[in-house]
């Protein structure tokens, strides 16, 4: 133990003196500078040095005319004084030109460095003259009263610190300066004056310490300076190289004015992307734009107008967005630029960075005009039709009127039930052609989601007006439709309001049209029913609802169930989805499209989601570690309760990691406050959970969400998918699907398919890219209970038991046995891609 004692101490010794020499090494030069680098130091150092010789060669004489009349007065030491002031004449003479030689190298000698020789030179040459100043001052001391002798001492003292000063960027200048003067000094008053000077020349050892110790700093703060201009330079020619390599082969370009707005620089790029002939250096930047943008784009031209008034106002711009056209070709250029000020302050002129985004343009375009249309049935979709009827109620003046009617299939679950999702997604096709046919470009016909579509129509329709239009909506609707070997009658009921007698919002009017349209069901659908104000009543219908749903809450009714997410690539079971049921204790188990919406409106969402999220963690954590869980958050969820600190409890609690959890967000709970969603989702991202965009493009699908918002995955709406295997498809389902994928793969991004029903939809999918499906062809929604057994079904592997903690509410185990059992499809159902997986059912 002594002895690894003794070695420690031993080595933290040498690493204290390793450090120590390097820190003094440090005051001399870079000791990890090459030779070229070194000799260039050096110069510099001489050259700092060299600058203070006039001011050091005037001081001399002056100092030396003083000691010769001090002397020639009193009479002593005449001789002494005379031979050292002709010395340090003569030095002076010579310091002086050495600077003259060092002032203003001409540029032939701008590349040479100064020799070690030639810097020990000096080093010696000042030496010789702090060691006669020294002997000069004893001369002084002696011949000079108490009193004069106070005054040459803090003369002397000054004298030694400010060459202590000006000759430290040279360190070993001024380390000889230092120390000389002060020893000749501190010598002679011991051998001469040590019994009524002594304490002094203890004053004047402990001076020179200080003063060493000053031009030690000095000067390693001196080189430091030297390091960080080197850096500083290499750092230049860097940027230098890369900006003349962005010029040679970025897509982008640079582009320069004077302080009058002409060219002054432009890249090869630009002048090829301006498709000119004529030179562009010279010509007012303006100009050239306003030379590509064609008189009758009058949108373009304000805009130009707009970003000469930014040049004029000198305002930094980003990404102004400018449609141009070259040779009979469209483009779009996107400039950025930035003021430019000398070091006075003054405006020297503009510079910025220019691209051609026509590709990224029309792309998102295209992007934005499916996210304006519903892509299953062509009508306008709910984001668009909400702000078309946000136009009938301005901000500032009295809603303008209108009628709206509001539609619902009456037997189309009956349809998707029986037939399935294909047939229901037929169904809604054929719907949406007879709606567009019956308005006859009349107002605006939209599908809002599911199976309710919206008419919108401009002005007060009179009651004939709207009965007649119902006879003919029934009459259209009712025709059979041919669907295989079944003929199925379609109906629908159609509730109606008007604004602004029903109602003086936007908001308004769709609760009172919703109102009406449920009462049209309620009495016996195939019907037309207008709002009435009665109708209110009927809503408390719904706190009834909302009383048994926070009953539920408390009694531990509401259920978690997975379905399982597969990898296209490769057929592994990648994890669950968790999907959340309630199982009422009338109505049995009550699918989230019943009461989820209840619940948001209500507020309830908020603790039934932070129990989802928990038990979701809870059954996750009893998995094998390769599954995630993806749990889906309401934009209610967000804006009301603390998701961080909710998510971050269920993880703890269940000791579940966090890269296994995934959070599912719609694009509408992202938009409602995306400053707090995106604050969110970056710390939960942080700390490891995955973040997916579920139902993509279903909404706006801006692509700034996907810029500005951490993401790991786009699920696909199912909506996409299901047009896959159209009977006659023109390939634009696939092309949908793919500009989405191929999307999701230049984000570095994931993708998962819902709603995967037919082997041609899964097909088709695994040959774009998709990375993950999920649908009742591979697997229905299944109780927690049954989520290990089919683990073990699908990997042919058993899974050992894990432990489990206590689960967040008591669970109703036979309940949610006999529920799976029901929603679990048969065993025969089994799929065999080309791929060589097969997924167990």
């Amino acid at each position: 133990m002594l002895n690894a004692s003794h070695m420690s101490n031993m080595a933290a010794l040498n690493f204290g003196s390793q450090r120590m020499r390097n820190s003094l090494a440090l005051c001399f030069g870079d000791p990890n500078a090459t030779a070229a680098v070194a000799a260039q130091y050096r110069t510099r150092q001489f050259q700092e040095v060299a600058k203070q010789l006039p001011l050091a060669t005037f001081s001399t004489f002056m100092i030396v005319i003083a000691s010769l009349l001090v002397a020639l007065r009193t009479d002593r030491h005449v001789a002494l004084v005379a031979a050292c002031g002709l010395v340090l004449t003569s030095l002076a003479t010579i310091h002086l030109i050495t600077w003259r030689r060092h002032r203003r190298p001409k540029e032939a000698q701008a590349q040479k460095t100064v020799s070690p020789s030639t810097a020990v030179w000096l080093s010696a040459n000042l030496g010789i003259g702090a060691f006669l100043y020294g002997v000069i001052t004893l001369c002084m001391f002696d011949a000079l009263t108490e009193s004069e002798r106070v005054i040459l001492t803090g003369t002397v003292a000054a004298v030694i610190a400010i060459g202590a000063w000006m000759f430290s960027a040279l360190p070993l200048v001024g380390l000889l300066w230092s120390f000389l003067f002060c020893a000749v000094v501190g010598v002679g008053l011991i051998s001469f004056f040590w019994q009524d000077y002594g304490v002094l020349a203890a004053l004047l050892a402990l001076y020179a310490f200080f003063l060493i110790s000053g031009v030690l700093m000095t000067s390693r703060r001196f080189v430091e300076s030297l390091i960080a201009e080197t850096e500083i330079s290499r750092q230049r020619e860097i940027v230098g190289l890369l900006l003349r390599d962005f010029e040679e082969n970025a897509n982008d370009w640079l582009w320069e004015t004077d302080s009058m707005g002409r060219l002054c620089h432009a890249s090869v790029h630009l002048v090829e992307a301006a498709g000119s002939k004529q030179p562009l250096l010279g010509r007012n930047f303006v100009d050239v734009l306003g030379s590509l943008i064609p008189v009758s784009n009058q949108a373009q031209v304000r805009l130009l107008a707009r970003l000469e008034l930014l040049l004029d106002q000198r305002k930094p711009f980003r990404a102004i967005l400018v449609e141009i056209r070259i040779h009979d070709q469209q483009r779009w250029w996107s400039l950025t630029g930035k003021p430019q000020f000398d070091s006075a302050a003054r405006f020297t002129g503009w510079r910025g960075v220019g691209s051609d985004v026509t590709t990224a343009h029309l792309h998102d375009l295209e992007m934005t005009q499916l996210a304006r249309f519903d892509p299953l049935t062509g009508l306008a979709n709910r984001h668009q039709f909400h702000q078309q009827l946000a136009a009938y109620f301005p901000a500032d003046g009295p809603a303008l009127p209108c009628s709206l009617f509001l539609l619902d299939l009456d037997n189309f679950k009956t349809v998707n039930d029986s037939l399935g999702h294909t047939a229901g997604d037929e169904l809604l096709r054929e719907v949406a052609q007879r709606l567009r046919a019956a308005a006859g470009g009349r107002g605006l016909v939209a599908r809002l989601g599911g199976d309710e579509f919206a008419w919108l129509i401009p002005g007060n329709l009179p009651r004939e007006a709207i009965e007649e239009s119902h006879r003919y909506l029934r009459k259209v609707l009712s025709q059979a439709w041919q669907y295989q070997d079944y003929s199925i009658a379609v109906h629908g009921s159609i509730g109606v309001s008007f604004a602004p007698a029903d109602a003086r919002a936007a908001a308004d009017l769709m609760r009172s049209c919703d109102m009406a349209l449920y009462a049209a069901k309620a009495a016996g659908r195939d019907a037309l029913c207008y709002f009435d104000p009665a109708m209110e009543v009927q809503a408390s219908q719904k706190l009834g609802l909302l009383g048994d749903m926070r009953k539920s809450l408390e009694a531990g009714d509401f259920r978690v169930y997975y379905q399982p997410q597969i990898d296209m690539g490769n057929g592994t079971l990648a994890g669950f989805e968790a999907l959340v049921r309630w199982q009422h204790p009338k109505r049995g188990l009550v699918p989230p499209a019943e009461f989820i919406a209840l619940a948001e409106d209500s507020g309830l969402i908020v603790p039934l989601g932070a129990w989802v999220l928990a038990q979701a963690c809870h059954d996750a954590a009893t998995w094998p570690p390769t599954l995630r869980v993806a749990v889906n958050v309401s934009a209610v969820q967000i804006e009301r309760a603390d998701m961080y600190a909710t998510t971050l409890a269920a993880l703890q609690r269940s000791g579940l990691p966090t890269q296994r959890l995934e959070l599912e967000l719609t694009e509408s709970s992202l938009m409602r406050d995306a400053d707090a969603a995106q604050s969110l989702l970056r710390a939960l991202r942080a700390k490891g959970v995955r973040i997916a965009l579920d139902d993509f493009g279903t909404g706006y699908s801006s692509l700034s969400y996907l810029r500005s918002f951490p993401m790991d995955k786009l699920k696909i709406d199912r909506s996409f998918v299901s047009i896959l295997d159209e009977a006659g498809s023109d390939g634009s389902a696939a092309a949908i699907v793919q500009t989405i994928v191929q999307l999701a793969r230049t984000l570095h991004l994931e993708t998962t398919a819902e709603g995967v029903e037919t082997e041609a939809q899964l097909e088709a999918l695994s040959q774009l890219g998709c990375t993950y499906g999920q649908g009742y062809l591979l697997a229905h929604p299944m109780a927690a209970d049954q989520v290990i057994p089919f683990i073990e079904r699908w990997t042919g592997e058993q899974v050992a038991p894990l432990s489990r903690l206590t689960a967040p509410s008591p669970l109703d185990e036979a309940a949610l046995r006999q529920a799976s059992q029901e929603a679990q499809p048969s065993q025969s159902q089994r799929l065999v891609l080309h791929t060589g997986w097969s997924p167990l059912i």
